[in-house]
């Protein structure tokens, strides 16, 4: 079992949303070989580069590859019930290969029961906003809900 460790600065919830919102804005296309820039810095612009540059984690060139992938995110938090789910957590599915993991931020629950809002970052689109079934798709088990370890519910 591995130790989840802090890897960046203190991040409260509203910044890691205002940051998610910016890639929405900027309509960046999906992509495991490419970057994206903005005020927030450069991050690969894949799912686990998205969330990297979410949470105010390092980029480029701090980390070569423009971010954590979507292992060294779940070293980087910890792993919470469904229950406990709020703006900025993440549902993940950490292992498998490039092809199989993957990640999103929470946004909300939406009203139908089962839904939630996520901010994504997915193969053939663009950043969005969607509602998805909890926990994901049809390998549910796979996917879990789990918090940033330098989240801050206050300032």
């Amino acid at each position: 079992m591995t130790t989840a460790r802090a890897a960046g600065r203190l991040i409260h919830r509203s910044e890691i949303v205002e940051r998610a919102g910016s890639w929405l804005r900027d309509e960046v296309p999906y992509s495991q070989t490419s970057f994206h820039e903005n005020e927030h810095g450069v991050y690969r612009a894949d799912c686990s580069g998205f969330v990297s540059m979410a949470w105010a984690l390092p980029g480029r060139p701090e980390h070569r590859h423009g971010g954590l992938d979507t292992p060294g995110l779940a070293g980087v938090s910890a792993r919470i019930p469904a229950s406990a789910l709020t703006v900025g957590d993440v549902v993940i599915r950490a292992d498998g290969t490039n092809l199989t993991r993957h990640v999103v931020i929470f946004a909300g629950w939406a009203e139908e029961p089962g839904l939630y809002w996520c901010y994504e970052q997915a193969g053939g689109h663009r950043t969005r906003l969607r509602a998805v079934h909890y926990p994901y798709d049809s390998t549910a088990e796979l996917y879990v809900p789990r918090r940033y370890l330098s989240v801050s519910d206050h300032g």
